[in-house]
Protein backbone atom coordinates (compact mmCIF):
# COMPACT_ATOMS: atom_id res chain seq x y z
CA UNK A 1 0.00 0.00 0.00
CA UNK A 2 2.94 2.41 1.04
CA UNK A 3 4.96 1.70 -2.40
CA UNK A 4 0.98 2.68 -4.21
CA UNK A 5 1.43 5.78 -1.87
CA UNK A 6 4.38 6.86 -3.48
CA UNK A 7 3.91 5.96 -6.74
CA UNK A 8 0.65 8.60 -6.55
CA UNK A 9 3.01 11.00 -5.27
CA UNK A 10 5.48 10.74 -7.46
CA UNK A 11 3.01 10.73 -10.61
CA UNK A 12 1.96 14.16 -9.48
CA UNK A 13 4.80 15.76 -9.07
CA UNK A 14 4.85 14.65 -12.85
CA UNK A 15 1.77 16.00 -13.96
CA UNK A 16 2.64 19.63 -12.37
CA UNK A 17 5.78 19.64 -14.16
CA UNK A 18 4.60 18.90 -17.20
CA UNK A 19 1.49 20.82 -16.79
CA UNK A 20 2.92 24.03 -15.70
CA UNK A 21 4.49 25.07 -19.25
CA UNK A 22 1.36 24.17 -20.91
CA UNK A 23 -0.60 26.19 -18.49
CA UNK A 24 1.70 29.75 -18.96
CA UNK A 25 1.37 28.90 -22.87
CA UNK A 26 -2.33 29.10 -22.60
CA UNK A 27 -2.65 32.13 -20.48
CA UNK A 28 -0.44 34.06 -22.82
CA UNK A 29 -2.20 37.19 -24.02
CA UNK A 30 -2.87 36.99 -28.23
CA UNK A 31 -1.67 39.75 -29.94
CA UNK A 32 -3.51 42.57 -30.47
CA UNK A 33 -5.42 42.71 -33.79
CA UNK A 34 -4.33 44.70 -36.79
CA UNK A 35 -8.05 45.81 -37.72
CA UNK A 36 -11.21 46.14 -35.90
CA UNK A 37 -12.92 45.41 -39.32
CA UNK A 38 -16.01 43.15 -38.51
CA UNK A 39 -19.09 43.91 -36.34
CA UNK A 40 -18.59 44.50 -32.50
CA UNK A 41 -20.60 44.38 -29.04
CA UNK A 42 -20.08 46.91 -26.64
CA UNK A 43 -19.49 44.49 -24.16
CA UNK A 44 -18.02 47.20 -21.30
CA UNK A 45 -17.55 50.81 -20.25
CA UNK A 46 -14.47 52.04 -18.35
CA UNK A 47 -14.30 48.91 -16.56
CA UNK A 48 -18.24 48.51 -15.81
CA UNK A 49 -20.08 45.68 -17.69
CA UNK A 50 -22.09 47.17 -20.36
CA UNK A 51 -25.78 46.19 -18.47
CA UNK A 52 -28.48 47.83 -20.29
CA UNK A 53 -31.73 47.21 -21.59
CA UNK A 54 -30.51 47.95 -24.93
CA UNK A 55 -27.46 46.98 -26.48
CA UNK A 56 -25.10 48.96 -28.53
CA UNK A 57 -23.47 47.02 -31.47
CA UNK A 58 -20.24 49.06 -33.81
CA UNK A 59 -19.10 48.27 -37.49
CA UNK A 60 -15.73 49.22 -38.37
CA UNK A 61 -13.11 48.81 -41.42
CA UNK A 62 -9.61 49.02 -41.92
CA UNK A 63 -10.20 52.97 -40.97
CA UNK A 64 -12.92 53.92 -39.26
CA UNK A 65 -15.69 52.10 -36.63
CA UNK A 66 -19.25 53.57 -36.49
CA UNK A 67 -22.57 53.36 -35.01
CA UNK A 68 -25.09 52.67 -37.37
CA UNK A 69 -26.80 53.90 -39.38
CA UNK A 70 -23.56 55.75 -40.83
CA UNK A 71 -25.74 58.67 -41.78
CA UNK A 72 -26.04 59.69 -38.48
CA UNK A 73 -22.50 60.80 -38.49
CA UNK A 74 -21.51 58.47 -35.36
CA UNK A 75 -17.68 57.56 -36.88
CA UNK A 76 -14.56 57.31 -35.92
CA UNK A 77 -11.43 57.36 -37.72
CA UNK A 78 -8.49 54.64 -36.35
CA UNK A 79 -5.27 53.06 -36.79
CA UNK A 80 -3.37 50.39 -35.03
CA UNK A 81 0.32 49.67 -34.39
CA UNK A 82 1.02 46.87 -32.42
CA UNK A 83 -0.77 47.40 -29.18
CA UNK A 84 -1.02 51.51 -30.07
CA UNK A 85 -4.40 52.74 -31.02
CA UNK A 86 -5.12 55.83 -32.49
CA UNK A 87 -8.66 57.53 -33.08
CA UNK A 88 -9.66 60.80 -34.63
CA UNK A 89 -12.92 62.38 -34.35
CA UNK A 90 -12.97 63.48 -38.42
CA UNK A 91 -15.12 66.52 -39.42
CA UNK A 92 -18.51 65.72 -38.57
CA UNK A 93 -20.52 65.19 -41.76
CA UNK A 94 -23.91 66.75 -42.69
CA UNK A 95 -26.30 64.99 -41.19
CA UNK A 96 -28.50 63.11 -43.24
CA UNK A 97 -30.81 61.34 -41.09
CA UNK A 98 -32.07 63.02 -38.25
CA UNK A 99 -32.35 59.81 -35.35
CA UNK A 100 -32.04 59.36 -31.94
CA UNK A 101 -29.45 58.01 -30.35
CA UNK A 102 -28.57 55.16 -27.37
CA UNK A 103 -28.47 57.14 -24.32
CA UNK A 104 -24.86 55.98 -23.37
CA UNK A 105 -23.75 56.07 -27.22
CA UNK A 106 -21.36 59.32 -26.59
CA UNK A 107 -19.70 57.93 -23.59
CA UNK A 108 -18.99 54.70 -26.35
CA UNK A 109 -17.46 56.90 -28.68
CA UNK A 110 -15.70 59.28 -26.19
CA UNK A 111 -14.22 56.07 -24.69
CA UNK A 112 -12.49 55.03 -28.56
CA UNK A 113 -11.33 58.60 -29.10
CA UNK A 114 -9.78 58.64 -25.54
CA UNK A 115 -8.29 54.93 -26.34
CA UNK A 116 -3.92 55.23 -26.76
CA UNK A 117 -3.93 50.86 -26.66
CA UNK A 118 -5.62 47.72 -27.89
CA UNK A 119 -5.36 44.62 -26.53
CA UNK A 120 -7.19 40.95 -26.36
CA UNK A 121 -8.61 40.30 -23.39
CA UNK A 122 -8.61 36.38 -21.60
CA UNK A 123 -12.03 36.30 -22.98
CA UNK A 124 -10.90 37.02 -26.59
CA UNK A 125 -12.92 40.07 -26.86
CA UNK A 126 -10.91 43.59 -27.79
CA UNK A 127 -9.95 46.62 -24.88
CA UNK A 128 -9.19 49.85 -25.69
CA UNK A 129 -8.03 52.01 -22.93
CA UNK A 130 -6.41 54.97 -22.63
CA UNK A 131 -6.84 58.75 -20.70
CA UNK A 132 -8.48 56.67 -17.84
CA UNK A 133 -11.42 55.25 -19.82
CA UNK A 134 -11.67 51.86 -21.22
CA UNK A 135 -13.84 50.17 -23.80
CA UNK A 136 -14.89 46.40 -23.82
CA UNK A 137 -15.83 45.01 -27.08
CA UNK A 138 -16.72 41.34 -28.56
CA UNK A 139 -17.18 40.37 -32.31
CA UNK A 140 -20.91 39.58 -33.05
Amino acid sequence: MRAIALIAVALAGCTAQADGPLREASSAAAPAPATLAGEWRVAGIDGQDFDEPYGIALSADDDHIWWSPRCAGQTIDYSIDGNRFEAVSPPPPPVVCAIGYPERLPEVMAAILAAERIERTPANGIRLSGEGRSLTLFAQ
